[in-house]
């Protein structure tokens, strides 16, 4: 069992060090605010190139469902999990599942997104 981290970990460092993609994202400006090293070995982007590609071009065909997603976790208030499919950077798209926290700071929704993939797991 894990423990507490150490008093020196930063926030950075967790985020930086987890094994699971993780993404902060500004979806009301369909922007990716910022992602770890995981998430670049998971969909192929730097972490340049996803501050500048959309959430859109991730989710193309899931964005209705991606919305209905937000809102139950914003209502809610809880983390919500899904199961849905990432474009990587080649253009294949990856089974995932997605755990989400959404956030309401100043009038604005921001999303911390861990991101696993399933692939391993269709039949």
């Amino acid at each position: 069992m894990l423990g507490p981290p150490d008093p020196g970990t930063s926030l950075e460092q967790l985020f930086e060090e987890s094994r699971d993609a993780v993404f902060i994202a500004d979806p009301g400006q369909d922007r990716i605010l910022d992602a770890n090293a995981a998430a670049s070995r998971l969909l192929g982007y730097t972490r340049e190139e996803f501050k500048v590609t959309p959430i859109s071009r991730i989710h193309p065909h899931e964005l209705p469902r991606m919305r209905e997603f937000l809102d139950g976790a914003l209502r809610d208030g809880i983390n919500w999990t899904i199961e849905m499919a990432c474009r990587t950077k080649s253009g294949t798209f990856l089974p995932t599942e997605i755990e989400l926290l959404a956030l309401n700071i100043g009038n604005r929704v921001y999303v911390i997104s861990l991101v696993r993939d399933r692939s391993e797991h269709r039949g």
